[in-house]
């Protein structure tokens, strides 16, 4: 029996500044006490696993296993130069992969809809990028990366659907969109252990996700809640992250400035749900962090004690959510 394999979707490693947004610094993290979020972030996001295969005419399908326990299987004659010629010889694979709350806050990749921001519960959030020789292959028309991806605790039961980060900046660029290429993909649950098997188009330039919308958004008024945070000083420098999570389900929300309080940070949310409230913010170096659990109501602001921490102690409060 043919066993499908969800293919991860990569972020490229770029050692140099002003990167795009699917890219990655890769770096070891050290410790230190002065981080922006974008720091923050390229230090202790998921990090870029690379792996060699080889490409070739009617060569075998190259397969490998990530360190969360995917499976992905390239097609050995499937990508192309930049000048359209058919890649050959030995080339990189470049995978980043997500599998839950803490990881997609240390990342910066909630799982929101683009446009209604609405959360999504995660299957697993993937990136891939293939190069050979400093030059980035793609994938002809036709082929397909097949991935198998472990099913992650808090995860959806249900149809999943394949969700695409969308490459065109947008206001809100951390939004996922159904791409029509993938809409007749299947995406099945299968194995001993759970597994999620679908086949992805891999276009080198963005993310893909298995989700599946909260389910509460059919049974719940939705409403506004808010969530406030100091003020940066204005001789300050510095940046505020706030997120909210779905309490036990792998499904995490951005949250954006009001536009009347700059300081009260809003999503529509479904009612009547048990989250919690993350903010991370860094002024003059400085990290702060601070987390509230609450239940959703309309109206509801919640403030956050936010405290003064390390980088390490940030990263450890975080995955403690």
């Amino acid at each position: 029996m043919n066993r499908l394999f969800l293919l991860l979707g990569l972020a490229g490693l770029l050692l140099a500044a002003g990167c795009r947004k699917d890219d990655l610094v890769e770096c070891a993290p050290t410790p230190t006490s002065n981080l922006s979020l974008s720091e923050f972030t390229q230090r202790n996001g998921a990090p870029v696993q690379s792996f060699n295969i080889t490409l070739s005419p009617g060569g075998a399908p190259q397969v490998i296993t990530t360190t969360g326990r995917a499976t992905l299987t390239f097609p050995a004659d499937g990508f192309l130069l930049p000048t359209g010629a058919a890649a050959t010889g030995s080339a990189q694979v470049r995978v980043r992969e997500i599998y839950s709350v803490p990881d997609m806050i240390l990342s910066n990749m909630p799982t929101q809809t683009t446009g209604d921001r609405r959360v999504l519960i995660s299957g697993g959030e993937f990136s891939i990028q293939v190069w050979q020789n400093g030059t980035r292959l793609r994938l002809a028309s036709g082929f397909r990366v097949v991935v198998a991806s472990p099913l992650p605790a808090g995860a959806s039961a249900g149809q999943q659907l394949l969700w695409q980060q969308l490459a065109t900046p947008v206001p809100d660029s951390a939004g996922w969109a159904l791409p029509a290429q993938a809409g007749n993909d299947s995406i099945r649950l299968g194995g001993i252990q759970p597994t999620f098997y679908t086949p992805i188009p891999l276009d080198s330039v963005s993310w893909w996700n298995i989700d599946r919308l909260w389910s509460l958004y059919q049974s719940a008024p939705i409403r506004t809640i808010a969530v406030q945070v100091p003020a940066i000083p204005a001789a300050s420098t510095g940046s505020t992250q706030v997120f909210i999570r779905v309490t036990s389900l792998n499904g995490l929300a951005r949250l954006y400035p009001s536009r009347t309080v700059k300081t009260n940070w809003i999503a529509q949310l479904p009612t009547g749900a048990n989250m919690v409230a993350a903010v991370l913010q860094s002024v003059n170096g400085q990290l702060y962090f601070g987390s509230q659990p609450l239940t959703t109501q309309n109206g509801l602001v919640v403030t956050p004690t936010l405290t003064a921490v390390s980088e390490a102690d940030a990263v450890r409060l975080i995955r403690q959510l």
